[in-house]
């Protein structure tokens, strides 16, 4: 399983990387930029909740490769323990839930692509149709031909 959810994260960061770089491109438009954001910023409070922490309201971290970077090795950090481990945090709104750390890098993993398809759609909806293709498979196909 751990080795499953360390793949979603190299996915993940590969599609972000893609999606920063033609919103970058792009000039920054809102509301791609917003919700690309949206994107880290649901990173970086879960994984705060899974250090132990429970904000009362969702950071704000950088649209940058730096930022994307330095989530992307936080989660990847986190994955070395339990996956199993019950993870008991507090929504912004102040509600109490717990868990699992697996159910929650999953979560991230899944949200992530969620809201890159939400950018792929409103681009597509303006006629824009210059945006990167970052489903799984073709993240597979790419990571093998980077291997022969």
């Amino acid at each position: 399983m751990v080795e499953a959810l360390r793949e979603g994260f190299r996915y993940d960061i590969w599609a972000n990387r893609l999606w920063l770089e033609c919103l970058k491109g792009k000039g920054e438009p809102e509301p791609h930029m917003s919700i690309f954001q949206h994107i880290l910023a649901a990173q970086a409070v879960w994984l705060e909740r899974c250090e132990g922490h429970s904000p009362t309201q969702m950071p704000e971290p950088a649209a940058s490769l730096e930022e994307l970077e330095r989530l992307n090795q936080s989660w990847l950090a986190l994955l070395d323990g339990d996956p199993d481990a019950r993870i008991h945090y507090r929504r912004v709104n102040g509600d109490a839930h717990s868990l699992t750390l697996s159910q929650i890098a999953r979560h991230v993993i899944n949200h992530g692509t969620y809201h890159r398809g939400e950018l792929r759609g409103l681009l597509r909806a303006t006629g824009d149709e210059d945006f990167p293709e970052t489903d799984l498979a073709r993240h597979a196909v790419e990571m093998q031909a980077s291997v022969l």
